[in-house]
């Protein structure tokens, strides 16, 4: 039997992480990462056609903490007067 040195998973929460980075931390597939965004389970932005992901919503993901679902930056933002 070996021994494997295992390694805390940190989650800058206010980085940006693509579903690629996503998938590297969790280790869930990109369609799990999908089916979970069209189910809005976990919160993204995109953006060039590429899909984002906020680190505070990967934890609140994670975490188990309801999402807002699918929200673009304009939509999170405060209209001016």
């Amino acid at each position: 039997m070996s021994t494997r040195a295992v390694f805390p998973v940190v989650i800058e929460p206010q980085a940006f992480y693509t579903q690629e980075q996503v998938k590297s931390l969790t280790g869930l597939s990109i369609r799990a990462i999908g089916d979970a965004c069209r189910a809005k389970q976990i919160r993204s932005t995109e953006r060039a056609g590429k899909r984002f992901f906020r680190g505070l919503w990967i934890i609140e993901w994670l975490d188990g903490s309801p999402s807002t679902g699918d929200q673009s930056r304009q939509d999170t933002e405060p209209a001016l007067a």
